[in-house]
């Protein structure tokens, strides 16, 4: 009997986040925008701002090392933005006078304010309890790292959760904990925020592995509740591979970059961020290599589940 009725029609859960061209607004002359308040927080100053009387959020980091985060945290939301999970986000540059901006020669970025509140905040909520952070460099073992059996199953308990977790694969993203997701009870949406530590790791390779111990081991068995997230999550990477190649998210890698200041001539750009832009640059080509083998891992567990539940239904 063919599956077609465990095949998750992408596109059709996303609705449209209101928002307008970044650019556009960022351009817009200073009497048409105003500050309200500013957040300090332990790595950043977070400004709001309201520009036509819409709001609007201005993010700086608050040390001279960390000034590249920009790059990243716009370039993840551009790659993300079709897929509607995600806020807009902009980079204001380094030579624009901008209210919200604490240190004036520092670039920051801006952004659409993200529907709902952050996960961490709303502790009544049924996804309290969720835990999407693919460790790095914090995990004490391989057991611990990336895409684990928990997140795995976590990613089933909402639709667009494997969308969540196929963007942070894809964009190195090690840091999805729940201050950097938002839910909005109302429109029972999610959205990514927050995705400034990118880019400079290959979480698919990982996943690859871990999916591969999984696969081999005859006692691992997932539900038909996490095939279906499993198919979403290979759906995700699959639309992340066709819609752009990585010599395309290069470029506009170094795009955001210029914008920002980080180039030849500006005092902002240094060896150190050199090195870091070629960093980026490397792991991008190498997750643009590993994902593909991910998918195909991906495509084993599917068919392979899918079978063993059919299977199961008949003989009962």
């Amino acid at each position: 009997m063919r599956i077609n009725f465990l095949i998750v029609v992408f596109l059709c859960f996303f609705s449209t986040i209101a928002t307008i061209s970044v650019a556009k607004f960022v351009s817009l002359s200073g009497k048409n925008v105003k500050l309200i308040n500013t957040i300090e927080t332990k790595n950043c100053f977070i400004s709001y701002i309201t520009i036509n009387g819409k709001r609007y959020l201005v993010k700086q980091k608050k040390l001279s090392n960390k000034q590249v985060a920009v790059v990243r945290d716009a370039l993840a939301a551009y790659l993300a933005k079709g897929l509607k999970i995600a806020h807009n986000v902009d980079i204001i540059s380094s030579k624009k006078k901008f209210p919200g901006k604490m240190n004036e020669f520092w670039p920051a970025t801006i952004h659409t304010i993200a529907p709902g509140d952050t996960v961490r905040k709303q502790r009544d909520c049924i996804y309290s309890a969720l835990r999407l952070r693919q460790m790095w460099a914090m995990a004490k073992n391989f057991d611990e790292t990336g895409l684990t059996r928990e997140i795995i199953a976590q990613m089933s308990w909402h639709r667009q959760l494997p969308i969540i977790i196929g963007i942070d694969l894809m964009f190195g993203n090690s840091d999805r904990h729940c201050g950097n997701l938002c839910y909005d009870s109302t429109t029972d949406r999610f959205c990514a925020i927050d995705m400034d530590d990118t880019f400079n790791k290959d979480l698919c390779i990982i996943a690859y592995k871990k999916l591969q111990v999984m696969f081999n081991d005859p006692n691992t068995r997932f539900s038909l509740q996490e095939v279906n997230a499993f198919i979403q999550l290979k759906n995700t990477i699959n639309y992340m591979l066709t819609h752009f190649k990585s010599s395309d998210v290069i470029k506009k890698l170094y795009a955001f970059a210029h914008k920002a200041g980080f180039r030849p001539g500006n005092e902002l750009y240094t060896p150190s961020i050199t090195k870091k832009l070629l960093l980026y640059e490397s792991m991008i080509i190498q997750t643009w290599i590993s994902a593909p083998k991910l998918m195909n891992i991906l495509d084993k567990i599917i068919q392979k589940n899918v079978r063993g539940v059919w299977y199961a239904h008949s003989e009962a």
